[in-house]
């Protein structure tokens, strides 16, 4: 049987509802990383970005060269808009600003837009020559190669930033799921979901690195998702197995306390709700949730977090002792 001590160790390990990056690491350590997976993925959508930047601004200038009688002044100050909200997001990454980032890049997308209007309409009132508008198309040909080559380098950065945030999601509940094992708790199953996520992974990546143009490449990227994010793919509602596990773990735990006999009632309450929530997950299986099913699951959780806390407390006999058990943040579902 657990001292008080211990039991309280094990406690303080598994009451909680896992997110899509859980805390299992020194805060420190913790939000550095957090930090890489978003620079990471800053880094990759600036990269796209700027493909289509280079795009639209060849496009403006090699018009402007090749019709000399164009009315350039609008799609001038176009490209001069791109340039500079170009220059700004650039500068938000640098700064690790992932706010102003998010921010910033709804105006190049429609300064995108406008230069694209501008060019199309300076074009047609220059009624340029059909040699000219020959050149235009083989000049436009040529870039929009080179934009589908730097796109589709992009994509696999921001693929690789992808795989990378599931790796560091599936880290945290590698090393939470040690932890409990060393605490004694029975991570069996723990440990069968977060090999299953693995072995997905890595097909993910293997996927990702075979692919050789962006349409592959989207294949890849649609056919698993971690959480709840393919609508043709896999899902494999990582946040909710591990949310299940954990907390399942803790009421095992619990039912292994010599004074656990007395919560009879409150312990069939929370395995009532965490079946709930695994008839929804058996239910749902690869899918993405529907209408009410997410909801409906992560209520579920909840309440069955609440009483195994609540459970917790009375054992333990200090109800201030463990409200934030995990010593996690504040958590969301995925």
């Amino acid at each position: 049987m657990h001292t008080r001590t211990q039991y309280a160790a094990v406690m303080a390990c598994v009451l909680l509802i896992i997110p899509a990056v859980a805390s299992a690491q020194t805060p420190t350590r913790q939000q550095t990383e957090i930090a890489t997976v978003q620079q990471d993925s800053m880094n990759a959508t600036l990269a796209q970005v700027t493909c289509q930047a280079n795009y639209i601004t060849g496009y403006i200038n090699d018009t402007i060269t090749v019709i000399p009688n164009i009315n350039s002044s609008a799609i001038t100050a176009d490209s001069a808009k791109i340039a500079t909200d170009l220059q700004t997001l650039t500068s938000d990454v640098n700064n690790h600003d992932k706010m102003q980032f998010q921010t910033g890049l709804p105006a190049i997308r429609a300064d995108f837009k406008s230069g694209r209007v501008d060019l199309n309409s300076a074009i047609k009132a220059s009624e340029p020559a059909k040699t000219i508008r020959s050149q235009l198309r083989s000049d436009m040909i040529s870039l929009a190669a080179t934009e589908r080559s730097c796109t589709f380098m992009a994509e696999q950065q921001s693929a690789q930033a992808r795989v990378a945030s599931f790796e560091f999601s599936i880290q945290q509940a590698q090393d939470r799921s040690h932890r409990l094992y060393l605490r004694g708790v029975d991570t069996t199953q723990l440990n069968s979901t977060i090999a299953q996520a693995q072995t997905d992974l890595s097909n993910l990546a293997s996927a990702i690195s075979s692919a050789t143009n962006s349409t592959q490449l989207k294949a890849a990227i649609q056919s698993y998702c971690l959480y709840d994010g393919c609508k043709s793919g896999t899902n494999f509602h990582f946040a909710a197995q591990i949310s299940l596990g954990s907390e399942q773990a803790a009421l095992n735990a619990i039912q292994s306390n010599q004074n656990s006999g007395q919560y009879d009632t409150l312990i069939s309450q929370a395995q009532g709700n965490l079946t709930s929530a695994q008839n929804i997950l058996t239910s749902v299986e690869g899918s993405q949730y529907q209408n009410t099913q997410a909801k409906d699951l992560w209520t579920s959780l909840h309440d069955a977090q609440t009483v195994i806390a609540q459970i917790w407390h009375d054992l333990d006999g200090h109800k201030n002792s463990a409200s934030n058990p995990s010593g996690s943040e504040t958590t969301t579902s995925e």
